[in-house]
Formats: C-alpha cells, structure tokens, sequence
C-alpha cells in the first residue's frame, strides 16, 4: 500500500493486521510467547484489535485462557488439575479435554477431537467418560 490510509475497510484492516503480525513476529521470538491479535472490530475511521500474549508450555504450546480456566475451576467440578490434557471418549468419539468455560451456565468443558475443533461439553459427561461419581448438585 503505497498511499496513507484515509477511511478502513475490510481489505485495509486485513493489511494493517498483516502488517502489526509481521512486526510483532520478532518481539514474541525474543520473549518466547505467542503474540496473537485475535478479533478485530473496526468502522471507517478506527479499529481495535484484541490483543493477546500467552505463554508457552514445553512443548512450545500456548497456554490459553481456557487451560488458566481449568487449572482454576478444576476442583470445584469434580476434576484434577492433570485431566487437562486427558483424552475420553464421550458418545463414540474421542476428545482431548483442553479448557473450562466459566461463562457457560452448562457446557463449561472445552475438547478438542482429532481433527482440531473444539466441542463443548457438561461436566457431568465428562466425569462420567473419566469414570467419575458425579456430584448430585452437578
């Protein structure tokens, strides 16, 4: 883009994250984070991205929101810290349990299944596929 940018639209708010992405890049390499810019919202005169920073694991994996969430909310649903990351079976497929959702009044259970989309899930359906007593008031 070789002129100064004088209203945003779609095709411009694409570049512009392109660009901040490119010039992030370095600053997550040298701290060792991931540096995401997530959602964006934008009208003709300004935009605002989200802008996220997480952590790595060991094996080089961001640790998002919903890991925090888990590790936090574990105990008060029926789980330990160490399910995340277990896999179960719940109606024939397979999921790795990979966050909580605290918002969620009934699916607060985040897996992901092989193909790398995330499902959500009751707790009662996954401490039951973990072969778990289910607490009464679940």
């Amino acid at each position: 883009m070789e002129t100064k940018i004088t209203k945003l639209d779609k095709p411009t708010v694409k570049y512009i994250r392109e660009r901040v992405k490119t010039a992030v890049s370095p600053l997550a390499e040298e701290l060792g984070v991931m540096i995401d810019l997530g959602n964006c919202t934008f009208r003709t005169g300004n935009c605002r991205f989200q802008l996220k920073v997480a952590v790595l694991d060991p094996e080089g994996k961001p640790i998002t929101e919903e890991m925090d969430s888990f590790r936090s909310n574990a105990k008060f649903f029926g789980f330990e810290t160490d399910d995340l990351g277990k896999k179960v079976t719940v109606q024939g497929q397979s999921y790795t349990i990979c966050g909580f959702n605290p918002k969620s009044s009934k699916y607060r259970i985040i897996a992901q299944s092989g193909n790398g989309k995330k499902y959500k899930f009751t707790c009662r359906s996954v401490l039951r596929a973990l072969g778990r007593e289910v607490p009464d008031w679940l």
